[in-house]
């Protein structure tokens, strides 16, 4: 809910799922491999803020958009498109 919050502004996340969550497979290289981790929720926020993170000097997003199913699909790679394929499953919006 932090990282949501701080990174687009939202903050009226519910989470319907409760707390079952996704982790991706390790990506990055040497010591610095990463795992996200994916949880289910909903909001009613439609516009999104893309922040700067004060140790970056930057957002650390460069864009952002809302997409159906198919348009999500054909957006991701094979790590977090098999994020997508779980939460479709899970909340049954395919």
């Amino acid at each position: 809910r932090r990282e949501v919050t701080e990174e687009t502004g939202i903050d009226d996340l519910e989470f319907p799922w409760g707390t079952e969550y996704i982790e991706t497979e390790p990506y990055g290289s040497g010591r610095r491999r990463t795992v996200a981790r994916y949880y289910l929720a909903t909001t009613r926020t439609r516009e999104v803020e893309l922040p700067v993170n004060p140790e970056l000097g930057k957002p650390e997003h460069d864009e952002y958009r809302w997409a159906d199913y198919d348009e999500a699909r054909s957006l991701l790679g094979e790590r977090v498109g098999k994020v997508l394929e779980w939460a479709a499953e899970r909340s049954g919006c395919r």
